[in-house]
């Protein structure tokens, strides 16, 4: 220890909250920006409450100075476990060690003590976290404290990674976990394409490595925007939920991202998991393993078993799981003659026959490592249906990708008219009301002839942001936004959100689009053509008509027929001026 002075107020000061324990710990919430769902907490360190040691670096840094980091760091991992246990099941709680600490065996004997008295919490749900500069600095002890946490239990996450290659190549070593990106790269990402770029090139990375991707330090919407579109799993910062002492389960952010997500992913509605079942074998829950052994052995195509109490499925057997349990040097004595809920996997996935494959894709690949290759046990009203191999259900998923990146418009990454029209189709055909927006913009050939077709395209790109943009804001979490060809597109909604969602696109339009013409063309509210007989006219500005077509008062048969009668609205409301929107108003 550094010697210092009997009346240093800094040390007297740092020693009076090393005797009372009193340092905060505050949780800020990671959630998922696949679905919104919480992910857990990262604790965050703070001093008393108007100290001059309450921020976390000013704490560290002093306490360096003057060796008490061992006991700090000791207090803030006693604090943080003595809350642990208000924490839901399968919530994670990420914890940070300050890189100065001396990773001694003093250090590692008092962590083990700590951890070993945790009852209720799982261990499995802890993450520790390993930064990028101890990795290195010291590659030795990196992967010392690697094993040992895992030894413990542990996940690990590395944090503060800031994009460095020899950051990166460390990284593979270790067999599952989280990568943390410093809010450095995420600072700003919505207006930097380098920044974009290497985020991209991160988290294609951790997707073949089977780690997850944690965006740290979100503040802005625009940020998070950019972050859920390149596909990073989960997120944090000022803008996602302020950390508090508290823990907060209900983060409001989460309908925002579902919805984004929802607008995002709308084109492969329709296809679900209980297209792809087959219906395996199955045996009762008393069933005796040495039953199952035989059944395994006398098919060499049986790879999974389901366990069923009555119609239920309550657990499942992957024949390479039991026979590698059964190898194990007491495992065949224990378990051969007794009933097989003692060998099964209890926490199975299963979902209802009636969910997007897209969706039980998501939740498969969110699995431990251990069991992202397990089979998926669909039901219909809680009863057994059948089963999913990953196999069939990646192939599927990977067939229809290709055949969703096919019918998107190249311009604006929008689905086309295939999708629209199963999109209506699919609406018909189950029964639902439903209202279809057509949206036209006038004089659009005049504007892309006099400004050209760059400055014609960002229009384009404009209009179907701002659609996706309203629809997201005030529509539902499932309407569909689809891009019919050139300057047409469509909306598919509720007709209780028709009205709305058609003012909010007029409002917001006739604000915006003057800013794609020169600041002449917009004082004189017009600009300068030659009409098709070759004579000098004044075009007014572009502006945007909406034509809505609903089953809710009529009856609508095809798809063909909601096209015929918005092609009638819409010579209507093209004839008024300005940006309007008017309805089908028939009834049958």
């Amino acid at each position: 220890m550094n010697t210092v002075s009997k009346r240093d107020p800094i040390f007297e000061n740092l020693q009076e909250i090393i005797r009372t324990r009193n340092i905060r710990i505050f949780f800020q919430p990671i959630i998922s920006l696949k679905d919104g769902i919480l992910l857990g907490y990262e604790t965050l360190t703070k001093g008393p409450e108007g100290n001059i040691l309450e921020d976390d670096t000013r704490l560290f840094s002093e306490a360096k100075r003057y060796g008490l980091v061992s006991d700090v760091e000791n207090i803030c991992r006693k604090n943080t476990l003595l809350k642990i246990e208000e924490i839901e099941e399968k919530q994670k709680l990420f914890i940070n060690i300050d890189s100065s600490t001396p990773f001694n065996q003093g250090f590692l004997r008092k962590f083990k003590d700590d951890f070993n008295e945790l009852i209720l919490f799982s261990k499995d749900n802890v993450v520790m976290e390993l930064t990028e500069k101890l990795s290195l600095s010291d590659q030795e002890l990196f992967k010392t404290l690697l094993d040992f946490y895992m030894d413990q239990g542990c996940k690990v996450a590395i944090d503060n990674l800031r994009g460095e290659y020899n950051g990166l190549k460390t990284i593979p070593s270790i067999c599952y976990g989280y990568i943390q990106l410093e809010q450095c790269l995420i600072h700003g990402v919505d207006k930097d394409h380098l920044k974009l770029s290497l985020l991209e090139a991160i988290v294609n990375f951790a997707q073949k490595i089977d780690f997850k991707v944690i965006a740290k330090g979100i503040e802005t919407e625009q940020e998070l925007k950019v972050l859920i579109d390149i596909g990073v799993d989960y997120g944090q910062g000022h803008f996602i939920a302020e950390s508090a002492e508290d823990l907060v389960n209900d983060i409001e952010i989460s309908q925002y991202i579902n919805q984004n997500n929802s607008v995002k992913n709308n084109s492969l509605v329709g296809v679900v998991i209980g297209e792809l079942i087959k219906r395996q074998v199955s045996v009762n829950l008393d069933t005796k393993t040495n039953k199952v052994i035989e059944m395994f052995e006398g098919d060499n195509y049986l790879q999974e078993i389901v366990v069923l109490d009555e119609k239920k499925p309550v657990g499942l057997l992957m024949k390479d799981k039991i026979f590698s349990r059964l190898g194990t040097r007491y495992g065949y004595s224990v378990f051969i003659d007794r009933s097989v809920s003692l060998i099964m996997d209890k926490n199975p996935l299963i979902v209802d026959d009636d969910t997007p494959i897209e969706e039980v894709s998501a939740q498969a690949m969110d699995r431990n490592i251990d069991n992202v290759y397990d089979c998926i046990i669909v039901t219909k009203d809680n009863k057994y249906l059948g089963v999913v191999s990953i196999k069939n259900l990646l192939d599927k998923f990977s067939k229809l990708k290709i055949e969703h990146a096919k019918n998107l418009n190249p311009l604006t990454n929008l689905p086309g008219n295939m999708m629209i029209e199963r999109e209506v189709t699919e609406k018909i055909s189950k029964d639902k009301v439903f209202s279809v927006l057509y949206i036209d913009l006038d004089n659009f050939k005049a504007y892309n002839d006099y400004y050209g077709y760059k400055k014609g395209d960002e229009v384009i790109g404009y209009t179907a942001g701002l659609l996706k943009e309203v629809v997201m804001h005030v529509g539902n979490k499932d309407d569909f936004v689809g891009h019919i060809g050139g300057d047409d597109f469509v909306i598919v909604t509720d007709p209780d959100k028709d009205e709305v969602i058609s003012q909010s696109i007029i409002d917001i339009f006739e604000l915006e689009i003057k800013k794609f013409f020169n600041e002449r063309d917009r004082k004189q509210g017009y600009i300068v053509t030659k009409d098709r007989q070759g004579n000098i006219c004044k075009t007014p500005l572009v502006s945007i008509s909406i034509a809505i077509v609903s089953n809710k008062y009529r009856e609508i048969s095809s798809h063909l027929k909601v096209s015929d009668i918005a092609a009638e609205v819409k010579k209507r409301v093209k004839k008024m001026e300005g940006s309007n929107y008017q309805r089908d108003l028939r009834r049958s």
